[in-house]
């Protein structure tokens, strides 16, 4: 009669483990899905801002390219070239090939980030194999991509 007392209070203990380890399995699943969803954003939210940039810096490009065309026109109605619309004109010139530059690289940056952004919903997704593989892949161009965990 006792052994069989004890025998169901050490049924319901272990089920009661096994039902505490599933709750903390799941938490622990949950967690990782929320970390990889904050993440998601705070990327989503940097990928916004490079575009912004990268917008900002083509409407810059497109004003310096309209100042030398109206320059190069006014060069040809005077036929003389002044020189300081000359030394305006490097620099112009400077500050337009600096913005290439500068659009080159966030292009490459929002591109890193995208694919950043892919790797950690594959791993959030369980499919590290395949975050694994685009990881790799993209690790000469991208080589700050941070690991699937």
């Amino acid at each position: 009669m006792v052994s069989a007392a004890v025998l169901a209070v050490a049924g319901v203990v272990f089920l009661n483990n096994q039902h505490q380890q599933r709750l903390q399995a799941e938490a622990r699943v949950q967690a990782a899905q929320d970390q990889a969803n904050r993440e998601s954003m705070q990327r989503m939210e940097g990928e916004l801002t490079l575009k912004n940039e990268l917008e900002s810096a083509s409407q810059r490009e497109a004003a310096l390219q309209l100042q030398l065309r109206e320059m190069d026109a006014g060069a040809s109605r005077l036929q003389a070239a002044d020189g300081q619309q000359q030394a305006r004109r490097l620099q112009a010139e400077q500050d337009l090939q600096e913005l290439r530059t500068q659009r080159a690289k966030l292009e490459k940056q929002v591109d890193c980030e995208r694919i950043q952004l892919t790797v950690n919903q594959l791993g959030a997704k369980g499919d590290t194999d395949q975050a694994l593989k685009l990881q790799t892949l993209w690790a000469v161009p991208c080589p700050n991509l941070q690991a699937v965990s």
